[in-house]
């Protein structure tokens, strides 16, 4: 039997650019326990140059940790736009500490890049 490890059967983030910005999408829960994960995720992103889209249509599971990156991406000066965090736990955790409406939230990927430069 092969031994996996934990955070890679909790969290997938998959990450491809767009001409306008760098996409990702996260899938399962982000927290500590693979924090190492989504900062390489946050910093390859960064690396590009581009505005940054997280896709959270797919997260099942937002801790601080994740919270603390978004934020940090968000006061990057390329830019930050978030897809749909309105459902489950970590929209509640947007609302509960009062920085739901620092992040520009779209529905779709379009609606995401139409707000971006270029």
């Amino acid at each position: 039997m092969q031994e996996r490890r934990l955070d890679d059967l909790l969290v997938r983030i998959t990450g491809h650019t767009r001409p306008n910005a760098c996409v990702l999408a996260l899938l399962g829960s982000a927290g500590a326990w693979n924090l190492a994960a989504q900062e390489q995720a946050f910093h390859d992103a960064g690396a590009t140059g581009r505005p940054l889209v997280v896709d959270l249509s797919g997260l099942d599971f937002g801790d601080e940790v994740f919270l603390g990156l978004l934020l940090h991406a968000h006061a990057s000066p390329h830019g930050l736009v978030l897809i749909s965090p309105a459902t489950g736990s970590f929209a509640r955790r947007l609302h509960r500490t009062g920085v739901e409406e620092l992040f520009n939230t779209q529905k779709t990927l379009p609606l995401a890049l139409a707000q971006l430069p270029g």
